[in-house]
This record gives structure tokens, sequence and C-alpha cells, in this order.
């Protein structure tokens, strides 16, 4: 059984969440839930579940708060709950941690604990956690945190603007970085999209995302495509070449 615990301040849905739980994931037994994010603090400082839901936008103690009082180095793994345009969403997903959008739903909380249950070490690397609150911190003060690069070897953790673009590879996105380096990381090219179009980043065609600082030149003949920093060719769709020129200026 997965041991889990609840922080959110909203009774409704530490509510509504024990009952998906309980429904569609009987593998997971809530073993407490807190409406008082301090308390629960209290809690898991003497108590080690193998899995915590924690809510993001709190009083008085926020998601965010609840890690720096619990320290770097959790021994059990997070999901995040939150509304999408919650502060520090943004900061979630560059980090490459878990989180599920209120109202949950429920294939998405059961696709959300297969992934928890196919985690080696079942717990958050310390370095992880340690880029999200750089993360936290950076958006407060409106500036570019780093992205976490997930692959079955490693988590990299690079800034946006060192990404010259990526490209959709099935399910799968290869990522070109300036150093001439290519990652496959196992997320989609929209799941980068909608991380990264915030930052100068621009959808010339279906299967690319580009770094908007790191083109070289746009060649009208053949179509016309991009010339990135690293003499990648990348096709612009007629559709978005009028908004492409504009981004460029």
């Amino acid at each position: 059984m997965i041991k889990a615990v609840i922080i959110d301040d909203e009774q409704h849905s530490i509510d509504t969440l024990k009952w998906k739980l309980e429904n569609y994931c009987p593998e997971v037994n809530v073993i407490a839930a807190f409406g008082n994010p301090a308390e629960g603090v209290a809690f898991l400082k003497t108590t080690q579940p193998n899995l915590l839901f924690l809510d993001i936008e709190m009083p008085m103690l926020n998601g965010f708060d609840v890690l720096e009082e619990l320290g770097r180095d959790l021994p059990f793994d997070i999901i995040f709950t939150t509304a999408y345009d919650n502060f520090g969403i943004q900061a979630v997903k560059f980090s490459a941690l878990d989180y599920l959008l209120k109202p949950v739903q429920n294939k998405e909380l059961k696709e959300a604990i297969e992934k928890h249950l196919s985690k080696a070490q079942g717990k958050i690397p310390t370095e992880q956690i340690d880029v999200l609150l750089d993360n936290v911190n950076a958006e407060r003060k409106g500036k570019v945190g780093k992205i976490a690069l997930a692959s079955k070897e490693s988590i990299e953790f690079v800034d946006p603007n060192n990404i010259i673009c990526c490209e959709a590879n099935s399910n799968y996105t290869n990522i070109y970085m300036i150093e001439g380096r290519k990652k496959l990381i196992s997320k989609t090219l929209k799941d980068f999209q909608d991380m990264l179009m915030p930052y100068h980043f621009f959808r010339p065609h279906n299967s690319y995302l580009i770094n908007l600082n790191r083109v070289n030149e746009f060649i009208r003949s053949d179509g016309g495509y991009l010339v990135m920093e690293n003499k990648m060719k990348i096709p612009v769709s007629k559709g978005r070449r009028e908004e492409l020129m504009d981004l460029l200026g």
C-alpha cells in the first residue's frame, strides 16, 4: 500500500481527493489529511508517508513554504494540486515535478499514481527540490528559472535560453542545445510549448519549437525556412509566417 498524506486548506478538496483515491486508486491509503499546513508539517516531521498531495495556494503557508519548512532532503514523493493559473505552476512544470489540476480528473489521478509507482527511489531528488524553490524565487522576481530535462539516465537542469530548438519525435522530443548536444526527453512537443512559449519561443511548424533568440536568418526560397545558430534548417508553415516575421521584427 502507498501511505499518503494530504495538505489542502479547502476541506471539500480533501474530501473529494480522498473519495477518488478510495474508489479509483485502492492501492493508496490516506493515513492523514490536514487543512492547516503547519499541522501537516509537524506531522511529516515525525511520520514518513510514501506520497504527499500538496496544495500550492494556501494562506499562512503555501505549498512552497511547506517544502522550506520540511527541508530539501525529503524521504517521500510529492504530487502538487493546484488551479491552473495559480502562482508557482510554471515553476513546478519547469522542475518536472508532478501536479494535478483542480478539479482533479480520475484518469489524471490514476496516471499520477502509476507514475509514482514507477519511480525507482520513490522520492524526489534533493537537487530537483532545490531547482523548484529557485524557480519559485525567480518567478517572484519576474525572471526565468531553469527547466528540468528528464531522461532515463538523468535529470539535467538548463537555462531555457541555452535551448536552440525542440523537435517532435513521436511522444518524445529532441532538445538541441547551444553546446551542440541533443537530448531525447519523454515529453511531447506540446508539453514544451506550454512551458516555453512565454519565454520567447515560437512554434513555426507542427514538428518544431524554436528559441527566437537563436535564429540566424530566414530564407524565403523553398517555401521559407529558418537557419538556427547550430545550422539546423527549420521549415515554416505558411499560416505561421506572418506572425513569425512580426516576432522577429
